[in-house]
């Protein structure tokens, strides 16, 4: 038994090993790694505890392995398809249903709203402002909307500077894939003048004003999805799989 254990110890501590190197040295996606044998001898431990580690590494998002000539493990960067990956795992076992995870959305977006009215830059509202107008413009296409709706909600959770909520809201976003039903053309404009409102509040700094406004939107929206798609709400998260060598992506 404890033959079989220590491997997966060694390479665990190789691993963490790596990941204090990457960051000590200020490593950036894409720069490469030491090949297998160099680190083979600089740890000092078996190269199928390297490679195990290296495997792991490449499954958490922290590596990738480039094949072909030249190639060997490139550093790389977890994004929100790791964490959703891992995270609606967990709620397949827990038996959660999409509810839940439409419910997580509404009890952080106002939060993130408020910060970001006392966080966002001239940068971060511009780029909110040109969201709303892409969303008016698609407000014909629901699916078109519906893509553009939740960038508009990445950049806020990116203005209010909440690092850890932000990255928790850009996976609920890929749990969500496909779900949830169309808007009407009426339904995406009345959206859109929340937002706007938002958008204003967060321009102006007032946090609770900004706040209030989401939670009413995201209410308006839960009411829409349980008139129109109430099975889909109580469906169960399904585990959220990654494609091999998938790395980090962004909205």
């Amino acid at each position: 038994m404890s033959r079989r254990q220590n491997p997966e110890r060694a390479a665990v501590r190789v691993a963490r090993k790596l990941v204090s190197e990457i960051r000590r040295r200020r490593l950036r996606p894409g720069t490469p790694l030491a090949a297998e044998h160099r680190m083979v001898e600089e740890l000092g431990v078996a190269r199928a505890t390297v490679r195990e580690a290296l495997r792991f590494l490449e499954l958490q998002g922290a590596v990738r392995i480039k094949a072909g000539p030249g190639g060997g493990p490139v550093v790389s960067a977890p994004g929100a398809d790791h964490l959703a990956s891992v995270l609606s795992l967990h709620l397949q076992f827990a038996d959660a249903t999409f509810r839940s995870v439409v419910e997580a959305r509404r009890s952080i977006y106002p939060v993130l709203a408020a910060e970001a009215a006392e966080n966002a830059s001239r940068d971060d509202v511009a780029a909110l402002h040109e969201s709303i107008v892409r969303m008016r413009a698609a407000a014909h296409d629901s699916d078109l909307f519906r893509e553009e709706a939740r960038r508009f909600m990445n950049r806020i959770a990116t203005a209010s500077g909440n690092r850890v909520l932000a990255i928790v809201v850009e996976a609920l976003h890929r749990m969500s894939g496909e779900s949830g039903s169309g808007w009407d053309e009426k339904q995406c404009r009345s959206a859109v003048l929340s937002y706007e409102r938002t958008v204003r509040a967060i321009e102006d700094g007032h946090s609770d004003e900004a706040r209030s406004i989401m939670e009413k939107s995201l209410a308006v929206a839960l009411g829409h999805w349980e008139r129109k798609a109430p099975d889909e709400l109580k469906q169960p998260v399904a585990w959220f799989m990654l494609k091999p060598g998938r790395t980090a992506t962004s909205s």
